[in-house]
């Protein structure tokens, strides 16, 4: 794990008082560690050779197969290929294996990722294993926050939202990679708080240069007309003719706001404190540039509109209509 040293905390206080919930709920950002510290949980609740409960040996079945997914008590319930939503068949499926006793370890224990994109029928399929939960049976399930799921949902679960990672936990996470210390602090900046993303980063540098393409674009539009804002929805969205599914366009989307996001946060905290230190510190020209040319209330206005477009993306919004929705909320330089 990296960050969150809290949630890890209590989670081994659960294993080590014997007072372990029969299901979790850990929201938070894409990115953020939400199925790492469920797989870590998993791994601890089970590890045979562990030094003391809530630890965990690294080398016992539990430990080397969970993270892989081949252990056979730890069950991922995931959609079915060519499928955004967990339904209500595969639920009762999956409850199915949830009722027998666990084959080799202490629990059987549950992930359900993502659990805001699972219909209704599935969400409340999942009502009486979270009301009458088997006594060996742990559920664990991430969702993006805990508004987008049903309140029946989050009143049975032991809620643990994760927040961003602080930067420097993230360029100590990331110091082991044999990384220069300037580019190791950059990446953690831009990844926002997501240690995953700052990961990614590391492995793959395309995704830099992909980034900075998104924030030249927010750099383009901001001088543009509405007519060519529209333009560039236009263009940006993949035709279907192209056969990229809605799941790629949803998550290039969201990609695309993120980093516009990082550069308004910047902005904002220019404007207050010219002095503090920014995120995305190979954009200072622009960042100081939005600053100067526009009011605090205008900046906040333009993060409140993008939180909104990428609340509204991740609950599955029509993407075009949102885009040009937020088009007409960007200002103008």
């Amino acid at each position: 794990m990296i960050g969150h040293k809290w949630a890890e905390t209590l989670l081994k206080k659960h294993i080590n008082t014997g007072q372990v919930r029969h299901a979790y709920l850990i929201s938070g950002e894409n990115g953020v560690g939400k199925r790492t510290l469920a797989t870590q949980f998993a791994i601890a609740l089970n590890c045979a050779h562990a030094d003391s409960p809530g630890e965990s040996c690294g080398a016992c079945r539990a430990c080397r197969l969970i993270p892989a997914g081949a252990y056979p008590d730890f069950h991922v319930l995931e959609p079915e290929e060519d499928s955004r939503s967990i339904k209500v068949e595969q639920v009762r499926e999956f409850l199915k294996q949830l009722a027998l006793s666990p084959f080799e370890g202490r629990w059987r224990i549950a992930l359900i990722p993502d659990f805001e994109i699972a219909t209704d029928k599935a969400a409340n399929a999942f009502l009486k294993t979270l009301e009458e939960p088997s006594a060996s049976v742990i559920i664990v399930i991430t969702a993006i926050d805990a508004e987008s799921l049903l309140p029946t949902i989050v009143s049975r679960c032991e809620h643990i939202p994760l927040r961003a990672v602080a930067k420097d936990a993230i360029v100590e996470g990331i110091g082991s990679k044999d990384v220069p210390d300037e580019q190791a602090h950059l990446i953690a900046s831009i990844a926002q708080g997501r240690p995953r993303l700052a990961l990614q980063y590391l492995d793959d540098p395309s995704l830099l240069e992909s980034r900075l393409e998104r924030i030249e674009k927010l750099a383009e539009i901001l001088h543009s007309s509405r007519g060519e804002r529209f333009t560039f929805i236009e263009k940006f969205l993949p035709k279907v003719q192209e056969r990229v599914d809605l799941d790629t366009q949803r998550i290039m989307v969201l990609e695309l706001l993120q980093s516009w996001m990082g550069i308004w946060h910047d902005a904002l905290q220019r404007s207050y404190n010219p002095g503090v230190t920014i995120g995305n510190a190979d954009q200072i020209a622009l960042i100081e540039k939005l600053g100067r040319t526009l009011t605090s209330r205008e900046i906040i206005n333009c993060i409140k509109a993008i939180q909104e477009a990428k609340q509204a993306i991740e609950r599955s919004a029509n993407i075009r209509l949102t885009l040009e929705v937020l088009m007409l909320e960007i200002p103008s330089l």
